[in-house]
């Protein structure tokens, strides 16, 4: 039997602190906190191998762009799946990669069925890809998936303590049927390829299925635009990839360019405005001076007026003083002269002080004129640099244009050939399932999927030891039966135990199913995950059985001998024994453990 082994799950995203835990060649342990991401990790390993089709949702997740996969193969070489949440492609890279990668990957599988999908790449490493399984009691067959095999390994909380039984992805015949089956080939090593019997009902029925398919094909075909094969159409579409990335890259140069321009000539709008402004207040303002100013020489020209006119009155008239209105009996001899001169010395002064607000007032217009023709000549240099730039940003419109046109094309171009190639898909889905239906036939009679008496007795034995090693109380005489599927000990089936039980029921299946695949050397995964196995110890609900606390010791323990490697996830903390001989990763409990599976984003990325 080939086996694999998980070395390390690992979500990446650009600028995002890795989120990573590595696992150990043999016991690995993680446990603490609940909301730490320790069930993520196990629906991630599930994702990843194409049991779980939605993608694992935690809040922690968003912005993350990879997931990675760490695998050893059988020869000890290492293997990495990475995928994009979300995507049903999964990149397979034969190398241990544990960051964010580009690298160009060894192939490309599917995430889903198709002729060359991660099921049928891990089987055939397995060896397990040439594998029939039994779909229905008629005897009907189909090719061996990988989750039909996976779900046996990979036990993830929401299955462990389900009333499912261990052996089935779900609850109905089919399921009970396959179940039976896989555990056939898990037990024996023996499938069951197709037969070749039909009556000529199911052939009519055979024929008028290729007929619909023949039409669907016909129907496809005829949408499709872009000639050629799929491998010339996946040609095309590199190298129209490499042309948008191209145009892609002009284009934006361009656009940077314009940018550039635009705000360039913005500036120079916003300059121009506020010159304009400061000039136009300049200009109000020697508007204003000028109306003061011959103000000013209109007062000058008064005083001069009243000055001369004081002189002659003075010396001239006689009678009532014409300055302080005394009678001619009242004046003195020299009165008149020293009425004239006060009043020449108020004009004098009154002169004076409008002679130096008049040149002050001068000097403010001369400044103000300068001002005025500095301010016009940069408005006019900022409007001979607008106009440069309005002829930079027009032919920049003028490159962008053929540009655009280019890149939209390419992209039209792309879309048309992205979409004849899903087309092509199609009808290549519908061509291997037209070649299916014309060489399968229904059997009209098969003999049920045998397991021998022997092989079942040797395998109730390894769950009766397993259970006995774990010192669980109440489970006496378990047995698996492989027509219901369900695994009964005790006097009851498990299904009809309280939610610890069947949680611990469903680990020992898992468990001694790995145990007896590894001692005979039959079909398994190689490893074992086991998510929340010892539920009892944390979450029961109203109702539940309760279990001994000693049976978390002895179940810890016993994996310490285990001989495939297996992780087990959990809330409890393994005893110190356990953990000095583990790889043991805690989540937010005992001071020496991380957060949580994401780390803090405020950290410094790696």
């Amino acid at each position: 039997m080939a086996d694999l082994s998980l070395t390390h799950l690992t979500w990446t995203g650009s600028g995002l602190p890795t989120a990573q835990v590595t696992f150990g060649p043999e016991l690995t342990i993680i446990c603490g906190n609940s909301d730490t991401g320790k069930t993520f990790i196990v629906n991630s390993i599930d994702y990843m191998l194409g049991g779980r089709r939605s993608t694992p949702s935690i809040t922690h997740a968003a912005g993350y762009s990879q997931i990675l996969l760490g695998l050893k193969l059988p020869n000890d070489s290492p293997l990495t799946l990475v995928r994009k949440p979300g995507s049903n492609h999964i990149h397979v890279h034969r190398a241990d990669l544990r960051d964010l990668t580009h690298a160009t990957p060894d192939a490309v599988v599917s995430a889903r069925r198709a002729k060359r999908d991660i099921s049928n790449y891990l089987l055939e490493v397995l060896g397990l890809n040439a594998m029939y399984i039994r779909t229905n009691e008629q005897g009907s067959t189909a090719p061996l998936q990988l989750p039909d095999i996976a779900h046996l390994a990979v036990v993830t909380d929401g299955r462990i303590d389900d009333e499912t039984p261990p052996c089935q992805r779900g609850r109905g015949q089919s399921s009970r049927t396959a179940g039976r089956s896989v555990m056939r080939l898990s037990l024996t090593g023996d499938d069951e390829p197709p037969v070749n019997l039909s009556n000529a009902a199911q052939r009519r029925v055979q024929r008028g299925k290729i007929t619909l398919i023949d039409q669907l094909v016909v129907d496809l075909t005829s949408k499709i635009i872009t000639p050629g094969n799929t491998e010339a159409l996946r040609r095309l579409l590199t190298r129209l990839d490499t042309s948008v990335r191209e145009a892609t890259t002009s284009h934006h140069a361009e656009s940077e360019r314009q940018t550039t321009a635009i705000a360039a000539r913005t500036r120079l709008n916003e300059d121009e405005a506020r010159l304009t402004a400061r000039l136009n207040e300049i200009s109000d303002l020697l508007g204003r001076f000028d109306l003061l100013q011959q103000q000013y020489e209109s007062d000058l020209d008064r005083l001069a007026m009243v000055g001369e006119a004081g002189n002659l009155l003075g010396y001239f008239q006689t009678g009532r003083c014409v300055f302080c209105g005394a009678e001619a009996e009242h004046q003195t001899p020299h009165h008149g002269l020293a009425e004239t001169t006060q009043l020449h010395q108020a004009v004098q002064a009154e002169d004076h002080k409008t002679r130096a607000l008049l040149a002050d007032l001068r000097l403010t217009i001369t400044d103000l004129d300068e001002q005025r023709a500095e301010l016009a000549g940069e408005i006019a240099e900022i409007r001979d640099q607008d106009t440069s730039m309005e002829a930079v940003i027009a032919d920049i419109a003028r490159r962008l244009e053929p540009l655009s046109e280019v890149l939209e094309h390419l992209l039209e171009q792309r879309a048309v050939v992205q979409r004849d190639l899903e087309i092509l898909a199609r009808i290549e889905e519908l061509d291997e399932r037209r070649v299916a239906l014309a060489g399968e036939a229904a059997p009209a009679r098969r003999a049920p999927s045998y397991i021998p008496a022997s092989v079942q007795d040797s395998f109730n034995a390894e769950l009766q030891a397993i259970l006995d090693d774990w010192h669980v109380p109440g489970v006496e005489a378990a047995t698996w039966d492989p027509y219901s599927g369900e695994v009964r000990a005790g006097g009851s089936d498990r299904s009809s135990r309280g939610r610890g039980l069947r949680a611990l029921l469903h680990a020992a299946f898992s468990t001694a199913l790995a145990q007896y695949c590894c001692e005979h050397r039959m079909p398994h995964m190689g490893f074992l995950v086991l998510d929340s196995p010892l539920v009892t110890f944390g979450q029961l609900e109203p109702g539940d059985e309760r279990v001994p606390l000693y049976v978390k010791d002895y179940f810890y323990r016993h994996f310490l001998r285990f001989p495939v490697q297996r992780i087990i996830v959990e809330n409890s903390v393994p005893p110190d024994d356990v953990i000095e001989q583990a790889h043991v990763v805690f989540f937010g409990t005992r001071g020496q453990g991380r957060p949580g599976f994401f780390p803090d984003r405020h950290r410094t990325p790696r």
